[in-house]
């Protein structure tokens, strides 16, 4: 019975802290003024290739997208587009 009760209130515990995030990434993306197709085409018009992936993050209280581009030989690059301004904060070559 113990035990039952343990696994129930980790469960509980993880699904909870899921569910954090998730609502965390939302507040994010409510107050970006830049939206992910804008900074998919922000990272396209910053060198060859096509934006094939693209990610919401934060560090402390800036936001930014993550976007993943690929040229026509298959090779990628990273770039960091700001949520705020679309200006593009970190290239990953």
């Amino acid at each position: 019975m113990r035990t039952l009760l343990i696994l129930l209130f980790g469960g509980s515990a993880l699904m909870m802290s899921a569910c954090a995030q998730e609502q965390g990434k939302s507040y994010w993306l409510r107050h970006a003024p830049v939206t992910l197709s804008q900074a998919a085409d922000i990272a396209e018009t910053n060198g060859p290739g096509r934006a094939v992936g693209a990610e919401l993050g934060h560090s402390g209280n800036r936001v930014f997208y993550e976007v993943e581009i690929i040229n026509t030989v298959n090779e990628t690059r990273r770039l960091r587009v700001d949520a705020e301004s679309g200006k593009i904060v970190k290239r990953d070559d």
